[in-house]
């Protein structure tokens, strides 16, 4: 019977109340607010239902989409439904209003506040919302009636893109160089005064002077310390080996300096009473059959003396192997001749030795060289990576290896450098460099903040970049909007 009834009205309605479906555009709203917070989209808005003139019999829907821009992706949000008299009387009597439908009637009642909440799509951070209109009656079929454009999104993260930032090389302190031997003197048993001309010693002699020569002719070069130690073997009691191996190499010293003349400031000496080192690398590469269980006993907490004891005792066929072709070559007398080196004023000059001795070079010298190419060219990179091969523990050294590894896509060097890159703000601002690269916009972003508290104005002006990027308009609103 209700079936009936609604049928009879419903007929009425469409022969007796129909006054054509509107055309254009009905959607009139106010405070408009779309925003994405926690991962949610919330678009609300205020809209007028007065304005809405659809027809006695007919309704008009608002359905807000959201479409992606680029993309083919889209999402229909909750349906507002405005209706003529006769037809929202006919859905309230007939109750053929859908679960979470909401229908208003037209020209009556208060401001209609929409308000809809979707889980936010990553395709969602660049979209627009538009609000369709459809137009529809009891019998004939919907019919769209326009689409409103509402606002437009633009969410997408603003990342932190800092530029590579070479910087001075500054340091110029004197640069020190080493020349090192070893000479095998030979000393009568258990004395310690030197013969030149005892067995092998001219030639051991001849090694050490050809060293300190080299250095002294070197026009370049200035000797500031000569330093020898001496060594003995582990054969024999301990405190005569550190009578020996003192007594020998102090002999040594003073023969070279009364050869030279040298100042005694100049001159050092030390001793180790007995090469167990020595001796433990020989070993590690040896192939003798009871080399695992010398290794044990030269590992051990045994005294000297007892050590060497324990090696006669209980492999006296290898002891006698080590005594006869190590023991002779751990009793030897190694040198260091330290000396500096001058500074050098011209530029041409400077790339001369760079080309021939860069070792001779201080940071300072490496960054005049490199500053009379281009940045970034490979001249200018090749300098820059030659000095920190020479200096691989100077700080603005490494910073400026770490930009050109970055620009060369080496990431992993980068990071190997910025290691050693300190802590000033040129280091922080080199690792968010390094951290943008990465992808890491997070970290980036703290480290320009760290540099640029540090006085880095490179980090402070992209930090302002960026925030006033991010801080700009996220929603374009494109809707006219009723006062």
């Amino acid at each position: 019977m209700k079936q009936s009834i609604i049928a009879a009205v419903t007929a009425l309605f469409c022969t007796f109340g129909a006054f054509g479906a509107p055309s254009g555009s009905l959607l009139k709203v106010k405070d408009v607010n779309v925003n994405v917070s926690e991962g949610i989209l919330t678009v609300k808005m205020t809209i007028d239902p007065h304005s809405v003139r659809p027809g006695i019999d007919r309704e008009v829907r608002f359905t807000p989409v959201v479409r992606a821009i680029g993309a083919a992706d889209s999402l229909e949000l909750p349906m507002v439904t405005i209706a003529g008299k006769n037809r929202y009387i006919l859905a309230e009597r007939a109750g053929f209003i859908d679960a979470g439908e909401r229908i208003y009637r037209s020209g009556k009642g208060n401001d209609i506040e929409y308000r809809a909440e979707v889980a936010a799509q990553p395709w969602m951070d660049r979209c627009r919302i538009d609000v369709r209109e459809q137009t529809a009656n009891c019998c004939d079929p919907i019919s769209p009636l326009a689409e409103t454009p509402v606002a437009e999104l633009d969410l997408r993260a603003v990342p932190a893109a800092p530029a590579y930032r070479y910087i001075a090389l500054t340091a110029d302190s004197t640069v020190e160089l080493e020349a090192e031997g070893r000479a095998f003197m030979d000393f009568v048993v258990n004395r310690t005064e030197l013969r030149p001309t005892y067995r092998n010693n001219r030639r051991e002699i001849a090694k050490i002077l050809e060293s300190i020569d080299f250095v002294r002719n070197d026009s370049d070069a200035t000797i500031t310390r000569v330093t020898f130690k001496g060594y003995a073997s582990p054969e024999g009691p301990w405190d005569n080996n550190v009578r020996l191996a003192m007594g020998r190499t102090n002999t040594l010293k003073e023969y070279v300096r009364d050869l030279y003349n040298f100042s005694p400031d100049i001159m050092h000496s030390d001793y180790e009473p007995e090469d167990w080192d020595g001796l433990r690398r020989w070993v590690e590469q040896c192939t003798l059959p009871n080399r695992q269980g010398i290794m044990e006993v030269i590992n051990s907490d045994l005294a000297p003396d007892p050590k060497d004891h324990e090696l006669r005792r209980r492999f006296p066929a290898d002891y006698a192997v080590i005594l006869d072709s190590v023991y002779p070559a751990l009793r030897h007398s190694d040198y260091t001749i330290r000396y500096s080196i001058r500074t050098y004023v011209d530029i041409e000059e400077l790339k001369r030795v760079f080309a021939s001795a860069p070792e001779r070079l201080r940071p300072v010298d490496f960054y005049r060289i490199a500053s009379t190419y281009p940045e970034g060219s490979d001249d200018y990179d090749n300098v820059m990576l030659t000095a920190v091969r020479y200096y691989p523990n100077d700080t603005q050294v490494n910073i400026n290896a770490a930009n050109i590894a970055m620009r060369h896509g080496d990431l992993e060097a980068a990071r190997r450098y910025v290691a050693k890159a300190g802590g000033s703000a040129d280091a922080e601002y080199t690792r968010a460099v390094l951290a943008a690269q990465t992808g890491d916009d997070n970290t980036a972003m703290q480290l320009l903040e760290r540099a640029a508290s540090l006085g880095c104005e490179a980090a402070a002006d992209e930090l302002q970049r960026v925030n006033a990027l991010r801080a700009g308009r996220k929603v374009k609103y494109l809707i006219n909007i009723t006062e």
